[in-house]
């Protein structure tokens, strides 16, 4: 457990005489305050950051020499198939470690997490010859991405190689052979993510397939889940997620490269975001998670509706522009154009500090607990791409106690969401509850009966807590200003505290799952709820922004001149 420590040093009255001589310091943030002056407040400390890498080194052992083992797997029917295919571990789904096929977009962060490890090993308890198992492990998932440098079909290879191959250059033990080969790949996979970016549009597309609406069918006796044509699809969508490949562009020597990844921040910066109605003065920007630039329509693919604040979605916007940022020194911008970035990323850190105000690990979505949390998720405006996920949901594709959001009922749709092919299959058919799918002029995929009582749980997010952490301690490392370095380092602190005790798979309070004992690190990721996806679930990717939030942490104690003792 983490210590409880009284904060009367002299980074607290620092803090506090800053906070005091600011004009910021208002509403939340003197509440804030009030909170520091407890005495009994807990901090999360370079210690406990070491902790947790020690605990993650030991956890990804665990799950490896489970697979190796062939314990406790679900696999893609893909694997079952070419057993000869390096499929790569992913979540925790149906009692086991899921692992993926080949091309995923998650398959980048199991190697990446353990180069993590291996690249701060200083920081790390090591017994025996585990840093050469480790080795092992990363060298042989790290070649199932091999050919995805040459992959056109994806936007995601910032995910898929340079949170994997990028990391490994990290190790200062890496082989020179391994090291000119992971050099060739990273060279590669610009160039192919490269052509996906529209100079007329000014962004990098993200997806080349159509949407389609998942509807639960009962045909011949059996309940299939069938894809159906959207009337009105997406024709060049990007989402918000594609913020996460700028840094890849941005940290190479090609000027053209650079100046796609500022062009597409730019662009992302007009398109993307919007207030709530009661934020009269704009202060606290919300991202959508894609905007259609063809139609000029924005959306939540994923999120509770349309028009709502997909908790993930804005850890991808945050760390997104803190990157730019990063990098600006080294770009050439205009006064005017750094100005911009830096103003819409004080907002933006403002949107997730007021975001975070009841719980400093989200809803999957922020609004899925609010009373009208329905109503979102209902929204069908013409003003948005009108189709998400969330729309056909039903109640018997997820877990009995999962609960989307407040107001949870079937919901009754316009036919004409659908094209008339679509509509043609669908006529006198019965969904999965027994009631015809359509009627009259409505859709109805999930019958008109109310949902059990059982769906209680409202599931969290706790990979975009650990990716708020991470970015929030980037930013604090390389802000000059001395006020916004003590605030956000103590937001990031206040998240790692509570993930620590609270989410890491060893602090398991309700023995549901056997998360811990498959080498898992953070329980309650929510992935896609829309497609019914990893819901509540250790996600790798969680596992891994988790690690770089306490590395980030340990970079942002030494940035302060603080002397590190781990071990």
């Amino acid at each position: 457990m983490l210590k409880n420590v009284i904060l009367i040093g002299t980074q607290l009255l620092t803090f506090i005489a800053l906070a005091a001589c600011s004009q910021e310091h208002s509403g939340k943030h003197e509440v804030l305050q009030k909170e520091v002056l407890q005495s009994n407040i807990e901090i999360f400390t370079a210690e406990d950051a070491g902790g947790n890498l020690t605990f993650t080194k030991n956890q990804y052992l665990k799950m490896a020499n489970h697979i190796e083992a062939e314990r406790y797997l679900y696999y893609r029917p893909a694997c079952v198939k070419d057993t000869t295919m390096i499929c790569v571990p992913r979540s925790y789904e149906h009692g086991g470690i899921f692992l993926d096929k080949y091309e995923k977009w998650t398959n980048g962060f199991f190697p990446g997490l353990i180069w993590k490890i291996l690249s701060n090993k200083e920081y790390v308890k090591w017994s025996g010859n585990e840093e050469r198992q480790l080795l092992s492990i990363a060298t042989h998932y790290q070649r199932a991405l091999d050919s995805d440098a040459t992959l056109k079909t994806t936007h995601d290879l910032g995910f898929m190689l340079y949170d994997s191959y990028g990391e490994a250059l990290n190790y200062e033990d890496l082989s020179d052979e391994l090291r000119s080969k992971y050099v060739s790949i990273l060279a590669k996979g610009r160039e192919t993510l490269s052509r996906r970016f529209n100079e007329e549009k000014g962004v990098i597309k993200s997806w080349d397939f159509v949407p389609h609406m998942k509807v639960s069918v009962s045909r011949n006796g059996k309940d299939v889940v069938e894809l159906h044509k959207i009337a009105q699809p997406w024709t060049y969508p990007v989402i918000i997620d594609n913020m996460m490949n700028l840094e890849y562009l941005l940290d190479s020597d090609s000027f053209h490269y650079k100046d796609i990844a500022i062009t597409h921040a730019k662009t992302t910066l007009k398109n993307h975001y919007f207030y709530e109605d009661s934020d009269l003065e704009k202060r606290y920007p919300i991202a959508y998670h894609v905007f259609d630039y063809d139609k000029q329509k924005p959306g939540n693919w994923q999120g509770l509706g349309n028009v709502s604040a997909w908790a993930r979605g804005q850890g991808w916007s945050l760390y997104g522009y803190v990157t730019i940022v990063d990098y600006m020194s080294d770009l050439s911008l205009s006064d005017t154009e750094r100005a911009t970035f830096e103003t819409h990323l004080n907002n933006v850190l403002n949107s997730i500090g007021h975001l975070l105000e009841e719980d400093l690990v989200p809803f999957w979505d922020f609004w899925a607990n609010r009373s009208n949390a329905f109503e979102y998720a209902e929204n069908t405006s013409q003003k948005t791409s009108v189709y998400s996920g969330i729309l056909e949901l039903c109640a018997n594709r997820i877990d009995s106690h999962i609960l989307p959001y407040k107001g949870y009922r079937p919901q009754i749709l316009d036919a004409s969401i659908l094209t008339s092919e679509s509509l043609n299959e669908l006529k006198n058919q019965k969904n999965w509850y027994g009631s015809d799918i359509l009627q009259g002029d409505n859709l109805v995929p999930c019958g008109r009966e109310p949902y059990p009582a059982t769906h209680t749980k409202i599931p969290r997010d706790t990979s975009a807590a650990a990716i708020y952490a991470s970015a929030l301690y980037r930013y604090a490392t390389i802000t000059e200003d001395e006020n916004r370095k003590q605030k956000y380092g103590l937001l990031a602190d206040k998240i790692m505290a509570e993930l620590t005790n609270n989410y890491r798979t060893d602090r398991n309070k309700n023995g549901r799952d056997k998360s811990f004992e498959l080498g898992f690190v953070l329980n309650e990721a929510t992935g896609d709820m829309g497609n019914a996806g990893e819901i509540d679930t250790p996600i790798i990717y969680g596992d891994f922004y988790f690690v770089e939030a306490n590395i980030r942490k340990l970079e942002f104690e030494r940035s302060r001149g603080v002397k590190l003792k781990i071990k």
